[in-house]
C-alpha cells in the first residue's frame, strides 16, 4: 500500500486521485485496496442514508466493486475526483434496484425515501458528552429540512463534492443546486446556534 501511495506524490504532471486511478485501470491490486479503504465506509453511509436498506446497500457495494475491477480497462481514463464517481455510481445501482424491486410506489426520485441523517456509532463514540449533544442537536435540524436540501447538503459539506458535481449527481441545474443549498443553510441558521453551525462547516470535527 506504501508503494502505491509513493506512486501517487512521485507524479508532478497528475493528481493524487489520477494517479492511483490509472493504476488502477492497468491492474494494480493494491490501487484498487487503496480506492476501496479511503471510500467504502462513505460510500456505505451514504447509501445508507439514501434508502436505508443495509442489505441491499451491502450487495450494491459488493456489485460495484466487482464490475469496477472486471471491466476497469474499459473505464473513463481520467477521474478527477473518484469519490464523485464511486457516489454517483451507488446512487444510479440504488435507484435501479429500487425501481426493479418496486419497493416503492412513486417516481424513482421518491424511491429515495426521506434521506434521513443519523450520526454514525463511531462519530459518537470519539466525542464527548457536550459535542455528542451538539451533533445531535445538527442531525435534528437537518433532518427537519426537504429531503433533496438535506442530500444536498449532505454531499456538499460531508463529502466536498463541487456544485456542478452534485447537480450532476441529483439531476438538477447547477443555479437550483446553489438555490437549495443557500435556502438549507439559512434554514439551519435559525434553528441552530453558531457553535454547532461549525459542525456542518467542518464535519470532521
Amino acid at each position: 500500500m506504501k508503494a502505491v501511495k509513493t506512486a501517487i506524490t512521485a507524479s508532478p504532471t497528475v493528481s493524487p486521485q489520477e494517479e492511483v486511478w490509472n493504476q488502477f485501470r492497468q491492474g494494480s491490486r493494491d490501487a484498487f485496496a487503496l480506492i476501496y479503504q479511503e471510500h467504502a465506509d462513505h460510500l456505505y453511509h451514504y447509501g445508507c442514508h439514501f434508502c436505508g436498506d443495509v442489505e441491499l446497500v451491502r450487495d450494491a457495494m459488493q456489485e460495484l466493486f466487482h464490475d469496477l475491477w472486471q471491466t476497469r480497462e474499459h473505464l473513463a481514463d481520467q477521474i478527477q475526483n473518484i469519490r464523485y464517481y464511486l457516489l454517483s455510481s451507488i446512487r444510479r445501482r440504488l435507484l435501479r434496484t429500487l425501481e426493479k424491486n418496486r419497493r416503492l410506489l412513486t417516481s424513482a426520485a421518491d424511491m429515495a425515501g426521506d434521506f434521513e441523517l443519523i450520526p454514525s456509532k463511531e462519530h459518537l463514540i470519539i466525542q464527548d458528552e457536550y459535542q455528542q449533544e451538539q451533533l445531535k442537536q445538527l442531525y435534528a435540524a437537518l433532518n427537519a429540512l426537504p429531503r433533496r436540501q438535506r442530500e444536498a447538503i449532505y454531499l456538499r459539506f460531508f463529502h466536498e463534492l463541487s456544485y456542478q458535481e452534485i447537480a450532476g449527481m441529483m439531476s438538477m441545474k447547477v443555479d437550483s443546486v446553489y438555490n437549495i443549498i443557500s435556502k438549507a443553510i439559512g434554514m439551519l441558521k435559525k434553528m441552530l446556534p453558531p457553535a454547532v453551525m461549525v459542525l456542518l462547516m467542518y464535519p470532521g470535527r
